[in-house]
């Protein structure tokens, strides 16, 4: 009976030490993955800013610095208000922009949005 007693204790502190190991091993693997996932996001957040540019214009209320990224009110502040406006959608809300700054015909000066947000423009 001693020996049958022994044996089953053996058998709980196995079975205690694999689930504390298991669980250890869990844990590690999720702070692992957090660590990476920090990683790329901290990653991605670097390139986002170090792909914002910045481009001056001369618009309808003079010269503008304008970058990517900018909102359309911003926008609409600086430059003034758009002669052209133009609507599409696919999948996101584009929007363009066109103001008559030396033409009175064709616009000089295009600004293109995506989801309410300076995407490029273009100045003739």
């Amino acid at each position: 009976m001693k020996q049958f007693l022994i044996f089953i204790g053996g058998m709980v502190a196995g079975a205690l030490l694999l689930y504390a190991i298991g669980f250890r091993k869990e844990s590690s693997v999720r702070e692992q993955l957090g660590r990476e996932l920090i990683e790329t996001l901290s990653h991605n957040l670097t390139n986002q800013e170090a792909e914002v540019q910045y481009i001056e214009v001369k618009g309808k209320k003079g010269n503008v610095t304008l970058h990517t990224g900018m909102t359309k009110d911003s926008v609409r502040i600086l430059v003034g208000k758009p002669d052209n406006v133009e609507l599409r959608s696919y999948g996101n809300a584009l929007e363009d922009w066109g103001y008559k700054i030396r033409n009175n015909y064709v616009p000089d000066l295009e600004i293109n949005f995506e989801a309410g947000k300076l995407k490029s423009l273009r100045q003739n």
